[in-house]
């Protein structure tokens, strides 16, 4: 009965919707991974050959050999779509130059990690990283996520035998990811006489397939109607294109909204209204027939970016490496860590069905309380872990037994602050996909409470891919605040690190609104001393906030996520140069 009842669970329309979305990113996290594995594969192949085994420890030959690889990633990386497409390369470049730039910044980190990796004297510490410290954690994680994907598939291709389905037409989406390298226009020009009263249009050749067509523009001399089937007295209104005469370099576009056929079109109807031959130029957006999974590449280069990155750094500096690992396990063995994971994953879960109140807008409640709760915790977690770490440590003469050892002051600090980064990346890691899977799930949940007709796992996906961007702001507010609490903790306890955290967080994200009232009290110079000095020195916490990016339903722009990271990257630096001179001349003893 119990099996009975499970069943039918899975056959509802409900679940997959739900799962469909959840499906998807780990589909991106299972290919980041397995990219991630093949580079480890790579860079242990690299390791064994003579010669090339050495190069990562010479300088002259590092730089060539990383730049002549990063050169030949980017060529295949770009060469390739450019020869699916068939467009030219510097159309193919200035129509994603964004795209362009990311995808060059991760050529050149692959390109230089695989020789800093290969150095046969790094080989040993690489193979550590991975089987302790949180690349063990995660790359648990991701195997995970690579069963869930590979049984989405399964219960899809035996589903003809009674088994439930989790995904939505999983070859279908697959399909579509295979399909992106392809996205491009393509164009065909014809002659048309002019046509007879009457007549269903002139038949012409053209082959497109109507569920990867996205937008058209049609350029005409004369003006003129265009279907995708005989134009005849049946033929509905909706599926004519009627163009006025345009000049060579305008024309008209056309959304497709089910104006064409599901499957391939391999004729054109054009009736030519006017008294000359038309020369008709029609061209047309392919596209995949999922556009949802436009964001699977974006997951899996992010997965794979963080797992080079990190191997990277770890092997280029082994002493940090070590106290950054051994900061982790303590942290996340800590009972506050556990309690504040499951804090956050109780809320997460409960708060689905809290009644906001919202007029049917309960779901941008929900996302956005439950990113605040989620960017809380992991504050408050590290300003206590940099307290315990650092500020204990130094009161408790365990610093000073570690740098006894052949480990500096500097090393000492930038071990602290990555190892409990680390902690939180972990943290991040545990209550985000919770959080993206009980996202998906929500807008279902309000459907049924406000008894509206089912929605489609699409708007699922929608409300999961909002969620993302904003919850890595997220967790770049959390890494500025790592590297303020470490250095505060270089001098003070827990508690004026909490109180000057505390400050900085509400002073933080109200430095838009101090900078602003100094125009209007310009007359009141202390104010307009304190408004400046706050926005100089505290950090713009306001960049981190994505309220009205959830508020308006509007995605968050990967450059803004770029521009982010930098300055996350810049502030964070600032912050622990402060540490390490504020370490300096402590006395330890």
């Amino acid at each position: 009965m119990l099996d009975s009842a499970f069943l039918m669970l899975g056959q509802a329309d409900i679940v997959i919707n739900w799962f469909t979305p959840v499906w998807i990113v780990a589909l991106g996290i299972s290919l980041g991974f397995l990219v991630a594995m093949l580079f480890v594969g790579l860079v242990y192949l690299i390791s064994m050959i003579p010669g090339l085994n050495q190069i990562g420890v010479k300088s002259n030959s590092f730089w060539i050999a990383g730049a002549v690889t990063t050169v030949l990633l980017l060529a295949a990386a770009i060469g390739i779509p450019v020869w699916q497409s068939g467009v030219s390369l510097s159309e193919y470049v200035n129509q994603q130059p964004v795209e362009m730039i990311f995808l060059a910044a991760f050529a050149a980190l692959v390109g230089f990690a695989i020789w800093v990796l290969g150095a046969r004297a790094r080989i040993d510490e690489m193979r550590e990283l991975l089987s302790e410290g949180l690349l063990r954690y995660l790359s648990i994680f991701c195997l995970g996520m690579l069963g869930f994907t590979a049984l989405g598939l399964l219960l899809n291709i035996f589903s003809n035998v009674g088994l439930f389905q989790i995904v939505e037409d999983p070859k279908g989406l697959l399909n579509s990811l295979a399909r992106i390298p392809t996205v491009n226009w393509q164009e065909r020009t014809y002659e048309v006489a002019p046509s007879a009263p009457g007549s269903p249009g002139e038949q012409l050749p053209i082959l497109l397939n109507g569920r990867e067509t996205r937008d058209m523009v049609i350029k005409s001399n004369q003006q003129i109607d265009l279907a995708f089937r005989p134009m005849t007295s049946g033929l509905n209104s909706d599926a004519i294109f009627q163009v006025q005469s345009t000049s060579a370099e305008t024309g008209t576009r056309f959304r497709m909204d089910g104006r064409l056929p599901d499957d391939e079109v391999e004729s054109v109807y054009i009736f030519n209204r006017g008294t000359n031959p038309a020369n008709v130029t029609i061209a047309w957006l392919v596209s995949p027939v999922y556009r949802e999974m436009y964001a699977v590449p974006l997951i899996a280069a992010g997965v794979a970016i963080f797992f080079i990155a990190f191997m990277c750094l770890s092997a280029l500096s082994p002493k940090v490496s070590a106290i950054a690992l051994a900061t982790f396990k303590t942290e996340i063995g800590q009972p506050l860590f556990i309690l504040v994971l499951v804090i956050g994953l109780g809320f997460i879960l409960l708060s689905i069905y809290f009644p906001y109140n919202t007029f049917g807008e309960d779901i941008k409640m929900y996302k956005d309380s439950g990113m605040t709760l989620i960017r809380v915790l992991a504050i408050f977690a590290a300003i206590w872990a940099a307290s315990k770490s650092v500020a204990e440590e130094i009161e408790g003469r365990t610093a000073l037994t570690v740098l006894s050892k052949p480990v500096g002051r500097r090393q000492f600090i930038l071990g602290k602050f990555f190892g409990i980064s680390a902690a939180m990346t972990w943290l991040f890691v545990l209550l985000g996909f919770w959080f993206l899977f009980w996202v998906a799930y929500k807008p279902l949940y309000d459907a049924r409470e406000s008894t509206l007709p089912d929605i489609d796992w699409t708007n699922c996906f929608a409300a999961v891919t909002s969620i993302m961007p904003v919850m890595l702001l997220a967790f770049l507010e959390v890494v500025v605040f790592v590297a303020i609490s470490v250095a505060i903790s270089t001098r003070f306890g827990i508690l004026a690190n909490l109180m000057i955290c505390f400050a900085i967080y509400i002073l933080g994200h109200l430095t838009p609104q101090l900078v602003q009232s100094n125009q209007l009290v310009e007359a009141f110079a202390p104010v307009v001393f304190f408004g400046q000095l706050i926005a100089i020195i505290f950090p713009v916490l306001d960049h981190f906030d994505a309220q009205t990016a959830i508020n308006t339903d509007k995605a968050v722009p990967l450059l803004y996520l770029g521009w982010s990271f930098i300055y996350t990257l810049l502030y964070g630096s600032l912050a622990l140069l402060l540490a390490l001179v504020l370490f300096e001349d402590r006395d330890l003893a």
